[in-house]
C-alpha cells in the first residue's frame, strides 16, 4: 500500500517545525514557564493527535460528512458562541479566542474553518443553492461572532477561504465581486474604528510614525535579512535571546531564515507548492463537484495561511497572529489542518488508481491491460 504523499509532505513539514521549535524556544520556555522543553513537547504531542485526527477522518466515509455538514457547521457555531462568555472564554492581552481545557487551549475559529470548508463545499455544490443570499446568510454569522472576540484577522481568512470556494463553485461574477465589496467595506471600517488596528495599519505604511509599534516587524526584517543565502547554521539564532518576541508563534518564520536563509526558505516554500499542487491534481481528477470543492477549500486553506505569514516577516501587512501551517507552535491549527488533510486522503483513495494512471506511464500501461483482459 503506498504512502499518501500528503502524509509525506505534512510530516515533512511537521518535522522541520520541531527541529525549529526545539532550537529556538528553548530560551523562551526556560524564562517564561521554567521548563526548556515545554513548546518541543507540546508541539509533539499535538502532531501525534493530528496523525491520529488524520487516520480516522481518512477512514469516515465522505458521505458522513456530506450528510451531516449542516449538523456540523451548527455544532462549530457554539463554541464560538461560548468563548465570548465570561468564565468559559480564556481572555488574554484583550482577546477571548480560547477555551481552556486544562491539557489544552481550544480556539473555536480554527475549528470552524474546517467545518466551515465542508459546509460551504457541500452548499455550494448544489447549483439551487449557490447564490449571494446563502454566502451572506450561513458566513455572515460566524464572521461577526469572531469579529467579537476580536480576531479580525482570522475572520478575514475565513471569510477569503469560503468566497474563494464560492468562485471555485461557478459562481456569477457579479455575487463575487459583490461579496468581496462587502468583506472588504466591512474590514476596512472595523480598522477606522479601532484605534489599535488603525495605528498598525498607519505604522506598517510609514515604518518611522511609531517604533514601540513596529518594534516587532523591524526585529523580523533584520532577522531574516542577517540570515543572507544560506544562514548561520541551525540554532545559531541571535536574535531569539534577544529582540523576538512570541519566537515558536509569530517569529518562527523570521528564525528560519536567519538560520538556513534564502535556500532554507526556498525549500520549505517548495514543500507547500508540493502540498497544494498535491491537493489541486486530486481535485481535478473526481467528477465530484463536493469533492472538487472540498480539496480547493482545504489548498487554498494552506496556501493562503502560508502567504500571509511570508507578508508579515516582510512587513507588507501587519502581524496577523495566524499560525503558519505544520511549523509554528499551536495545537488547534495544527490539529484541524490534518484532518482536512485526511478528508483530502479519503478522497484520493477513492480515486487511486486513475489518479496514479495519469501521472505514472507504466501504472497507465498495466491499467490499460487490465481493462483489455477484462473486455476478452
Amino acid at each position: 500500500m503506498k504512502i499518501s504523499p500528503l502524509v509525506i509532505y505534512a510530516s515533512l513539514l511537521s518535522f522541520i517545525g520541531l527541529l525549529f521549535i526545539s532550537s529556538s524556544s528553548l530560551f523562551e520556555a526556560e524564562k517564561t514557564l521554567g521548563d526548556p522543553l515545554f513548546f518541543l513537547k507540546k508541539q509533539l504531542i499535538w502532531i501525534v493527535l493530528g496523525f491520529i485526527c488524520l487516520f480516522i477522518t481518512s477512514k469516515i466515509k465522505l458521505d458522513f460528512f456530506v450528510n451531516n455538514s449542516f449538523r456540523l457547521y451548527l455544532l462549530s457555531l457554539l463554541p464560538l458562541i461560548a468563548v465570548l462568555i465570561p468564565g468559559i472564554g480564556t481572555k488574554i492581552l484583550g482577546a477571548r479566542r480560547w477555551i481552556d481545557f486544562g491539557f489544552i487551549n481550544f480556539q473555536p475559529s480554527e475549528f470552524f474553518k474546517f467545518s466551515s470548508i465542508i459546509f460551504f463545499s457541500y452548499l455550494f455544490s448544489l447549483p439551487e443553492k449557490r447564490n449571494l443570499k446563502n454566502l451572506a446568510l450561513y458566513l455572515g454569522i460566524p464572521l461577526i461572532l469572531i469579529v467579537l472576540e476580536p480576531n479580525l484577522s482570522t475572520a478575514v481568512m475565513i471569510a477569503a477561504i469560503v468566497i474563494s470556494i464560492y468562485y471555485l463553485s461557478g459562481a456569477e461574477i457579479t455575487s463575487l465581486f459583490s461579496a468581496g465589496l462587502i468583506i472588504t467595506i466591512f474590514s476596512f471600517i472595523l480598522v477606522i474604528i479601532s484605534p489599535y488596528r488603525l495605528a498598525r495599519v498607519k505604522t506598517l505604511l510609514n515604518q518611522q510614525t511609531d517604533q514601540n509599534l513596529n518594534y516587532h516587524s523591524q526585529q523580523l526584517i533584520l532577522s531574516l535579512g542577517s540570515g543572507g543565502l544560506t544562514g548561520k547554521g541551525f540554532a545559531n539564532s541571535d536574535n531569539k535571546y534577544k529582540f523576538l518576541p512570541k519566537i515558536s508563534t509569530d517569529s518562527i518564520l523570521a528564525i528560519i531564515g536567519e538560520e538556513t536563509g534564502f535556500i532554507g526558505l526556498a525549500l520549505i516554500s517548495y514543500l507547500f507548492l508540493l502540498l497544494i499542487s498535491r491537493l489541486i491534481r486530486i481535485s481535478q481528477i473526481t467528477n465530484q463537484n463536493f469533492e472538487k470543492l472540498l480539496l480547493g477549500g482545504i489548498a487554498c486553506w494552506i496556501a493562503y495561511q502560508g502567504l500571509i505569514n511570508f507578508a508579515a516577516i516582510v512587513a507588507l501587512i501587519p502581524l496577523t497572529g495566524i499560525p503558519f501551517p505544520f511549523i509554528a507552535y499551536g495545537g488547534s491549527s495544527l490539529i484541524t489542518i490534518f484532518c482536512a488533510l485526511g478528508l483530502a486522503i479519503n478522497v484520493e483513495k477513492r480515486h487511486q488508481e486513475l489518479l496514479y494512471s495519469k501521472h505514472d506511464p507504466e501504472a497507465k500501461n498495466t491499467h490499460h491491460r487490465h481493462s483489455s483482459h477484462s473486455r476478452h
